[in-house]
């Protein structure tokens, strides 16, 4: 019976951080650059021996009997990591020359406070010293370094490469990792590598579109889909758990007798 209700347990936790991150997901169904996040699951074995029952209250306080209602004894499902989607979002047009989005692959390179970062989000604005930042005031690098453009016209090609009233200036730092599933999501769409082999490669064709943004890659009705599903879930496992509490209730009751 304990492990038929730490399976039930472990579901049950399962489920809440599939729910949680399918809110989360929804939340930031309408934020620029935002990468929806999705659940890996694995199971755990139990290792429990058993002995066969010896009489009928021992096979009525057995996992045999409970497997006619949790049915889930010998394993349990936990969460195994929440990784990253990194499908490219929709495309949205904004005619801002200092906004750009990556059609490829890739990821534009910040400077910040904490050091370099990464972000897909290119939603960018000149600051006080008319040097191309983000929204959060975060430098944003070329092969040179930050990119200062005091000019009228600016011009961003496909490639990076950033020229001001008509002069070349320098090209924007885009880059991709060796395994993109493993960088830290940080917040505010950044990202960062955890481990020193996951380097940044530089990508030669970025496929830059000026004037544009990429918008959030979260898919609205398979988001809906599977928080009915894992609503209807978690209901059937509360369900289970009240009816080993019922059971727990007349096991008492038979050893009373």
């Amino acid at each position: 019976m304990k492990t038929g209700i730490l399976s039930l347990v472990s579901a049950s936790r399962v489920l809440e951080k599939q729910l949680d991150t399918v809110a989360n997901n929804l939340a930031n169904v309408n934020t620029t650059g935002f990468k929806g996040d999705q659940l890996s699951f694995r199971e755990v074995l139990s290792q429990a021996q058993r002995t066969p029952a010896q009489s009928q209250e021992e096979q009525f306080l057995s996992h045999e009997y409970l497997d006619l209602y949790v049915g889930m004894d010998k394993s349990a499902v936990t969460v195994d990591e929440a990784g990253k989607n990194f499908s490219p979002g929709r495309m949205q047009k904004t005619s801002n020359p200092l906004d750009v989005a990556i059609a490829n692959e890739g990821f534009f390179t910040v400077m910040t406070p904490q050091g370099v970062r990464y972000t897909r989000v290119g939603k960018f604005q000149l600051n006080e010293k008319a040097q191309l930042s983000t929204h959060e005031g975060n430098l944003v690098l070329g092969k040179n370094g930050p990119l200062t453009l005091a000019g009228e016209d600016i011009v961003i090609d496909r490639e990076g490469g950033v020229s001001l009233d008509g002069k070349p200036v320098d090209t924007l730092q885009v880059v991709r990792f060796v395994d993109p599933s493993r960088l830290q999501k940080l917040g505010k769409s950044m990202f960062a590598p955890v481990e020193q082999d996951n380097v940044a490669i530089p990508v030669k064709e970025p496929n830059l579109q000026q004037g544009m943004t990429e918008g959030s890659n979260v898919d609205t009705v398979k988001e809906m889909v599977q928080m009915v599903a894992a609503n209807r879930s978690y209901e059937t496992v509360q369900k289970a758990l009240s009816n080993i509490d019922g059971l727990n209730e007349k096991a008492l009751s038979i050893v009373r007798t």
